[in-house]
């Protein structure tokens, strides 16, 4: 027969056991994952700076990439990965030069300069597989701006093979940089006319119809420029 005071030894082991495994399987790793969204926060803040064009862009565009993959079943890592994504989908900026973004308009811009910016993608995918915690995100940047049916981009040519974040993420940063400098009426526009050509269909409708809830229009409020 099991003293009481075995156990109590075996009750302490217990409760001992079960907060070292919260600690170790829930608490650390919630404080690590909150000190890496701030500082992927600050270094996209960091990004926005250097081009003052696209400041506060990123905010917006990771809180309405997240709505949009929880409306389309996305959950835990992958959702976590479309966040993490959309905050660092424009480090290859920092290889761009300043005047080009900051003080020649985009409608001045030659083929050379087009040539340069639409580097940025690839350039920043570059720069996450050099860190390994980041490395996997690489494929997703890379392919943010490649469009649905293949049209554009030389890595996944086929819709099939395009990441189901990259897909949302074009569809999310094309519209906010839309309604930042077309206003939303013609940015919904842009999505629909080139749904099935530069964006999913299906994702698009989603994010239409999801645009129309006053909770999303409250949470993830447009900046102003």
């Amino acid at each position: 027969m099991i003293g009481r005071e075995t156990w109590d030894v075996l009750i302490a082991l217990a409760l001992t056991t079960v907060a070292m495994l919260y600690y170790g399987r829930i608490y650390l790793p919630k404080k690590i994952d909150d000190r890496t969204r701030e500082s992927l926060k600050a270094f996209s803040t960091a990004v926005e700076l250097r081009f003052p064009v696209r400041e506060g862009l990123s905010n917006r565009v990771v809180a309405l990439s997240r709505e949009l993959g929880k409306r389309e079943g996305l959950a835990g890592k992958q959702l976590k990965d479309l966040e993490m994504a959309g905050r660092l989908r424009d480090i290859g900026l920092c290889a761009i030069p300043y005047r080009l973004v900051n003080d020649k308009p985009m409608v001045e811009w030659t083929d050379g300069d087009y040539a340069i910016y639409e580097r940025h993608p690839e350039v920043g995918a570059a720069m996450l597989e050099l860190v390994p915690s980041l490395s996997h995100l690489a494929g997703i940047v890379r392919t943010h701006h490649v469009n649905f049916d293949g049209s554009s981009g030389p890595f996944f040519p086929s819709k099939d093979s395009l990441p189901i974040e990259a897909r949302l993420l074009k569809i999310v940063s094309d519209y906010v940089w839309f309604e930042r400098t077309q206003g939303a009426l013609l940015a919904r526009e842009n999505l629909r006319d080139g749904a099935g050509v530069a964006y999913d269909p299906e994702y698009v409708y989603t994010f239409l119809s999801m645009l129309t809830s006053s909770r999303v229009t409250n949470s993830a409020a447009p900046v102003t420029a």
